[in-house]
């Protein structure tokens, strides 16, 4: 049995979490850390000011771990102290919101756990579900009464998981993003996609003297085909092998030749 380490950024009594904590269980060994607060929008950032302190707590019938940091605190602790064995795989989410695009997913906080993980050698999975904003808007997602919004969702990334986890990735994916539409079920479609890139618009807001952070609306418009966007408007699957490769060959090739050139 493969062993799982488990974390999120919309901490660990969001209700996406212990519905993806519950299937994983089916089939796997899981440990979580998770943060203790909502995390959003922090990207892979690490902790350093502050003396980070782990707990052990109960959520639910499972022990799990909640740190004061970011997500991908919660795997470095996740991998190095808390594990027992070294994880197999370390999966990310169930996140508040989809993560698509070039700007979500670089600023999102549950892909850049999956990049920590990445980065430290351990194949990862990050699952994104997308909630209309007349949905968004009503709905508190720390109350336990709405687990039952994540439960396909939960059942769609395990389904993935368990296909991903039997076979390596390829030479060029560091990890896999999964965002997953509202209604979708475990027979719904998919498609493997590409991020969509345009700009998320104006993120800070004036209010009297200060700036406060209000996040956009994706919006479903000029829509490339095999794209992240376009596929979730589409009400499928999207499915996304992402590269933390920073330079292509190409690039770096082309790059060399305009420096040598000139200088």
């Amino acid at each position: 049995m493969a062993n799982i380490l488990l974390t999120n950024d919309d901490g660990y009594n969001s209700v996406g979490f212990l519905p993806l904590l519950k299937e994983l269980s089916k089939e796997f060994s899981v440990v979580t850390v998770a943060p203790t607060k909502e995390m959003s929008w922090i990207g892979k950032s690490i902790t350093t000011k502050q003396e980070l302190e782990l707990k052990k707590i109960k959520l639910g019938k499972f022990n799990i771990f909640t740190l004061n940091g970011t997500p991908a605190d919660c795997v470095q602790v996740g991998l190095y102290d808390v594990a027992e064995k070294r994880p197999t795989l370390v999966v990310s989410g169930i996140n508040i919101g989809e993560n698509i695009g070039y700007g979500r997913i670089l600023s999102s906080g549950t892909v850049g756990a999956a990049m920590e993980a990445s980065i430290d050698g351990v194949k990862a999975i990050s699952s994104s579900l997308y909630i209309p904003p007349e949905i968004k808007k009503k709905t508190n997602f720390f109350d336990p009464k709405n687990h039952l919004m994540f439960e396909n969702a939960a059942k769609i990334t395990l389904k993935v998981i368990k296909i991903l986890n039997k076979k390596k990735l390829g030479k060029n994916v560091d990890l896999v993003s999964v965002n997953i539409p509202y209604k979708a079920t475990i027979d719904s479609d998919f498609e493997i996609t590409k991020p969509f890139r345009s700009p998320y618009g104006r993120l800070f807001h004036k209010k009297k003297d200060r700036y406060i952070h209000i996040n956009p609306t994706i919006e479903f418009k000029n829509m490339k085909n095999g794209t992240d966007l376009k596929v979730l408007s589409e009400g499928k699957i999207s499915i996304t092998p992402i590269s933390l490769e920073l330079v292509s060959k190409e690039t770096f090739s082309k790059f060399d030749k305009i420096i040598r050139k000139e200088w």
